[in-house]
């Protein structure tokens, strides 16, 4: 008969019991579950944010939840940016805190699942705590609502610098301004993690800078300082619908800044000249007659601009003069436009930038260009008359007058042709004479009637 060893006999003995325990810890988990008091109490290690439920039976969890959710989750958050401060109460934007839900889940932690998975956290350190989150929703109208309302009052425009026209004709700039606004992408989800917190109830919004289009630094090194040119012609005030033309046209230039090589085009700034643009309908000319036309008026824009740039020592990459001489301005001075096919264009060949600016009166139109020359330099316009050509004359039978009676209808305008120069000094010395047009203008006939009729006893 064989004999077991002492030793085998003791290692039996003890896997049966650990064999025994745990299987006895399983029925006793079992027993637990299946046969609990009719209010069941929550498992030790189990809170719910800094909230300990642990013993707790179902009423006394949600009793000590709604306490929680009254005296810290529904009190105010502060919302901060710098030394500024908003407060968001949490009752305006409809929070809800799923207190009987999150109860539920504090009581089966440890009851569901198999019973190995119930034993494992029975039997877990007692350090391993098991935090449940604060499950809670927001009305997200009135959430948008309370976001809307905190962005427009975080919202700051920003403005560009400017440049303000002293009396004297000087330059000065306004500074720029940075402005802001609240980015509200992740608003929600920082608010949410906020209001559950008992203490550091503080958020810091996302407020992020909006930069001028232009600054004040990039505005001083424009370099525009003084006025260098004016010009100004004058125009018949009563003449409504011209004058308005006029003033269209200013307006689409007036503030325009070109900087160092950059060329200006009259028709790309202006537009078309149409009545959906605004334009009225104004005596033009065409052929040897003044007849009505959409955007009358607006050639004397384009002349008065163009001698205020030659005088500012521009160069004048495209001009055109009129057919024949118009009477607001000395021939050769003229600059005509018609859009699509006829501009005026020039170039900032300066090494500063240059702002044009326009001033409309109740008869008179100023052109202005600022920038900045060196001191001392004076700009010219010298204009020669070469030929002076005298108008034809064309005469129209009238039988309403007598023989040998007439009428001047139109006395007409001479023709010329004329030479311009642009002559530059530095201190009273002439440092160039430069050779900018030479032009010629037709003559506009004289209309005269010429009566028919015998005289009157004949």
């Amino acid at each position: 008969m064989s004999v077991v060893p002492r030793s085998l006999h003791i290692k039996f003995i003890l896997l049966f019991i650990c064999v025994f325990a745990v299987v006895a810890q399983a029925v006793m988990i079992d027993n637990d579950v299946d046969a609990r008091p009719l209010e069941p109490e929550i498992l030790e290690r189990v809170v719910v944010e800094d909230v300990e439920l642990s013993g707790m039976t179902r009423s006394q969890a949600e009793e000590a939840l709604y306490q929680y959710v009254h005296e810290i989750v529904l009190q105010p958050v502060v919302l901060t940016s710098g030394d500024e401060a908003w407060l968001l109460d949490p009752a305006d934007i409809g929070l809800h805190v799923f207190v009987p839900e999150i109860v539920e889940r504090a009581l089966a932690i440890g009851r569901t699942g198999s019973w190995l998975e119930r034993l494992r956290f029975r039997t877990s350190s007692p350090r391993k705590v098991v935090n449940i989150p604060l499950t809670m929703s927001v009305d997200e109208d009135l959430f948008k609502d309370f976001a809307f309302d905190l962005m427009t009052d975080i919202h700051i425009a920003p403005e560009d610098a400017s440049f303000v026209i002293n009396p004297d004709d000087t330059v000065t700039v306004k500074p720029s301004r940075i402005g802001r606004y609240l980015d509200p992408r992740d608003l929600g989800s920082r608010v949410r993690e906020v209001i559950p917190r008992r203490s550091n109830r503080t958020l810091g919004l996302n407020v992020q800078p909006i930069m001028p289009s232009l600054t004040t630094l990039q505005a001083n090194a424009m370099n525009i300082r003084e006025c260098i040119s004016k010009f100004s012609t004058s125009f018949d005030s009563g003449n409504k619908s011209r004058v308005h033309n006029i003033r269209e046209a200013a307006n689409a230039i007036d503030g325009n800044i070109l900087s160092p090589g950059e060329v200006f085009s009259f028709n790309e700034t202006v537009g078309p000249r149409s009545a959906e643009t605004g334009y009225l309908e104004a005596p033009v000319m065409v052929d040897d007659d003044l007849v009505p036309g959409i955007g009358g008026g607006i050639c004397q824009v384009s002349s008065t601009l163009y001698n205020a740039v030659l005088l500012a020592n521009l160069s004048v990459v495209a001009r055109s003069n009129h057919s024949m001489a118009p009477a607001y301005i000395p021939a050769g001075r003229d600059a005509t436009v018609a859009y699509d096919y006829i501009d005026f264009r020039f170039r900032n060949d300066g090494l500063s930038h240059v702002l044009i600016k326009f001033l409309v009166t109740n008869n008179t139109i100023t052109a202005k260009v600022y920038g900045h020359v060196p001191s001392g330099q004076e700009v010219s316009i010298v204009t020669s008359v070469d030929e002076k050509i005298p108008p034809g004359i064309i005469k129209k039978e009238d039988p309403s007058l007598a023989s040998g009676d007439e009428v001047v209808e139109d006395n007409g305008t001479w023709g010329y042709v004329v030479t311009v120069y642009r002559v530059v000094k530095e201190d009273g010395i002439e440092l160039s004479r430069e050779l900018i047009s030479k032009d010629r203008y037709r003559p506009r006939s004289k209309r005269v009637r010429v009566g028919i009729a015998p005289p009157k006893g004949a």
